[in-house]
């Protein structure tokens, strides 16, 4: 009854900040997870994470499609945006699906730390500190940004929204673009597991334990994502009236409190 709680709880909370800021919600969904996975069920942290990143996806996938519906509906979205975009982040969030499943746990533990530490600090800046990245080649930036959301487990909407607003692209319409960059992203990390999981007939001994598919843990689909698609109706709505920046100051000081647990918890 507790982990359903939990789980209700986050998705209430990311369909929310996947309206209002364009993210899939991956900061809060994958501790939220592998806290879950850990503690509830004994899977050891290496599986509990990249289920965990798997079920971020997934709740991504349906987060962003919804917000996307809404923005278009609002007519709040700029389609040129994500032409150019679509191929090199799906090839990069092809190849970080790939690094999830072989690289060490603890790397992979203090890289999301450290990305949750980065864009609260990126957050709070009125100077824009990703801003060398953007001199190379539109290509390469949305290939890494790809690599990296796929790894850490978000939408890339932390990512994305900076470097439209850099490219003087409206925040608003910069905010419902990455909403569908996040569904292309989520799409890709999932294939990524299902091919691997195919070559190398490696769907996890634990699924016995716990019911998944293709890594996702199957109760956050029911209980995170469903719920996350009510109140991602409401944020999307206030995106087009609210000041987002006392929003963003608080968002901001729960990545540093999500980073400074995530040291300790899992």
């Amino acid at each position: 009854m507790i982990e359903v709680f939990i789980l209700v709880l986050t998705g209430l909370f990311v369909g929310f900040l996947a309206g209002l800021f364009g993210i899939g919600g991956g900061l809060i969904i994958v501790p939220a997870v592998t806290y879950i996975l850990i503690f509830f069920h004994n899977i050891t942290p290496d599986i509990a994470y990249s289920s965990a990143i798997a079920s971020s996806m997934i709740s991504i996938i349906f987060t962003g499609s919804v917000a996307t519906f809404f923005n278009i509906r609002n007519q709040n979205f700029e389609f040129r945006l994500i032409n150019k975009t679509i191929f090199p982040v799906a090839i990069g969030a092809l190849a970080g699906g790939l690094i999830i499943n072989i690289a060490n746990f603890y790397f992979l533990k203090f890289f999301f730390i450290f990305y949750c530490f980065l864009s609260a600090l990126k957050l709070l800046s009125s100077k824009n500190i990703l801003k060398p990245i953007y001199l190379f080649s539109e290509k390469i930036v949305f290939t890494v940004f790809g690599l990296i959301s796929s790894i850490v487990g978000i939408g890339g909407g932390t990512l994305f929204v900076p470097y439209f607003e850099n490219n003087h692209v409206d925040i608003r319409k910069s905010v419902s673009g990455s909403s569908f960059i996040g569904v292309i992203i989520g799409l890709s990390t999932i294939l990524s597991f299902i091919i691997q999981n195919i070559l190398f007939n490696n769907d996890y001994i634990y699924s016995e334990k716990i019911s998944t598919l293709s890594n996702v843990y199957m109760p956050s689909f029911i209980f995170l994502t469903l719920p996350s698609l009510i109140s991602i109706y409401f944020s999307t709505k206030l995106l087009i009236t609210i000041s987002k920046k006392k929003v963003k100051y608080y968002f901001a000081l729960l990545l540093v409190f999500i980073g400074a647990i995530s040291i300790f918890n899992f």
